[in-house]
């Protein structure tokens, strides 16, 4: 994707004078506000296409412009100038809420207004969206003549807050020394933090990952100021059974030898932060404490090479890859303290959005062994992984055939024709099976429409009832291939091919295998009409 002469003019304006207005840049370039607008919308898809984060506009018509497009764009003077950008709404909120998690004195609309530069009234603005953005965390914030600002609700949940807001507030332009100066963080606390978390990783024989072990340092010093504070955790609902055989719970004393009397539920959170925290290598292969955990990774691969017709090379390999991360993602997935962002929705958005699709659709077995769905979040690293891995062995899901089934009636129904579907045609990538207002709200990347009735659509449409008779699945096999191809495949019975197999040879996989044998077979039989 390109930028157009007058969307690349004013982002290299920006990029030049990140200070300038609408206002300015509109009188600057005569532009009307919704030529500025249409210029804008073009540059920040671009800057999605490039994996940056978007340009923002406040209300004053200033530009939020995040500091890694200066990295990649912008010269030397703007780049240490765009440590002094606009903080946005968004960003000034997530700063109230850290000043009220980490307080150690009544906070009044004074100290707002101080910390963050801004009116009483913009700070009155940002503790309404606080209020709002805490509710999802079951949290209120109240306000009294003797306390000042306050947050209040179950010690887990905000701790739960606590973490996420230690990302975000971390993310903005010259966030460490923001992080550590509204939540009065002295760098020798850090380091005496860090020497610990080395200890731990020598104990344990792995690495925490480079952007954990940036947080964590921030996340365990303010958890240990509640717990010396006296706000201890007295909601965990969790068995102990299930994390005090754990190595992670044995380098807790690595945190916590110099402090007395540490409750035990205070010592399982602790050993949950080290449960919970990303590794990027380990010496050995992952073990075995999460029951049938590795049985419902290894079911959820092999869903995923039904759906996306492919044969995952090594598989053992990324086997072992994906359980050193799925272990700390299934305790963050349990206990609902997955970050929160728009990872997820992002690869959805962009090339990667039927590949996190067929990967989402995989992920029923971890689902279910966890108890709950798997986040946005936690579905994109997974997505990323085994989109990795595919690259690695030289598959490209782009170049295979993919379909969408439309079916209206009800779902045993449509389950029936997409699996008839899925089994005449083994080597198209069928996404999913959809209603009609779906169909036209989707923004999934596909081929073709099977249907039981004609309906609009710019894709190539082909009718077949919901309950495919065997004599039709041959006519419209070959109708579809020829339609595509050009060519008319032989008519091998694969049935038959499978089964004097089976005599002979153990089959491993036999949904795949027949997928294989067609796809085989249809690429043999190319006859050009």
């Amino acid at each position: 994707m390109q930028l157009d002469s007058r969307s690349r003019m004013i982002f290299d304006e920006l990029m030049e004078n990140p200070s300038m207005t609408s206002k300015e840049l509109e009188e600057g370039y005569s532009l009307t506000r919704r030529q500025l607008g249409y210029s804008f919308d073009k540059i920040n898809d671009w800057l999605q296409a490039k994996r940056l984060p978007i340009i923002e506009r406040t209300r004053q018509g200033h530009f939020i412009i995040d500091h890694s497009i200066f990295l990649n764009y912008g010269s030397r003077e703007t780049i240490a100038s765009s440590q002094m950008t606009i903080i946005s709404e968004t960003q000034r909120v997530q700063m109230i809420i850290l000043m009220l998690l980490s307080k150690q004195e009544e906070l009044s609309l004074l100290h707002f207004t101080s910390a963050l530069e801004v009116s009483k009234n913009t700070v009155l603005s940002d503790l309404n969206v606080a209020r709002a953005w805490v509710e999802e965390y079951d949290l209120v914030i109240r306000y009294s003549r003797r306390d000042g600002y306050l947050l209040e609700g179950e010690e887990f949940s905000i701790r739960r807050l606590l973490i996420n807001t230690i990302y975000k507030v971390l993310a903005i332009p010259n966030g460490k020394k923001r992080l550590k100066e509204l939540a009065n963080i002295q760098e020798v606390e850090l380091k005496e933090l860090m020497v610990r978390l080395e200890k731990i990783e020598r104990k344990l024989n792995l690495k925490f990952a480079d952007a954990e072990i940036e947080t964590l340092p921030y996340s365990l010093l303010l958890v240990l100021r509640r717990m010396a504070d006296n706000k201890i955790e007295t909601s965990f609902s969790i068995q102990y059974e299930e994390l005090s055989d754990t190595k992670e719970y044995q380098a807790t004393e690595e945190i916590l030898f110099d402090i007395e009397d540490i409750p035990v539920q205070e010592r399982l959170f602790i050993t949950l932060r080290l449960l919970t925290t990303n590794v990027y290598w380990s010496e050995a292969p992952p073990e075995e404490p999460i029951p049938n955990l590795a049985q419902a990774l290894d079911e959820m691969l092999r869903l995923f090479e039904a759906s996306a017709v492919v044969q995952l090379q090594d598989r053992q390999q990324l086997l072992n890859k994906i359980l050193l991360h799925l272990k700390p993602a299934y305790y963050r997935i349990k206990y609902q303290l997955t970050e929160i962002n728009d990872v997820g929705y992002a690869l959805m958005k962009n090339e990667y959005k039927e590949l996190y699709h067929l990967v989402s659709q995989s992920t029923k077995p971890l689902a279910t062994l966890i108890g709950t769905a798997i986040p946005a979040s936690e579905m994109a690293y997974l997505t990323m992984l085994i989109g990795g891995w595919l690259r690695k062995q030289g598959d490209n899901l782009h170049e295979k055939v993919k379909a969408i089934v439309v079916c209206p009636t009800d779902v045993s129904v449509s389950h029936v024709m997409f699996n008839e579907l899925r089994e005449l045609f083994p080597e198209f990538i069928f996404l999913d099976v959809v209603s009609v207002r779906e169909l036209h709200s989707s923004k999934l990347d596909y081929d073709i429409v099977f249907s039981p009735f004609f309906l609009e659509t710019d894709k190539k449409l082909y009718l077949a009832n919901s309950f495919l008779k065997h004599e039709d699945k041959p006519r419209l096999r070959k109708r579809v291939l020829f339609d595509l191809h050009g060519y008319i495949p032989y008519e091998v019975n694969v049935d038959e091919m499978m089964t004097i197999m089976a005599k002979h040879a153990t089959i491993h996989n036999e949904a795949l295998l027949r997928k294989e044998l067609h796809t085989y077979i249809n690429e043999l039989g190319k006859m050009k009409v």
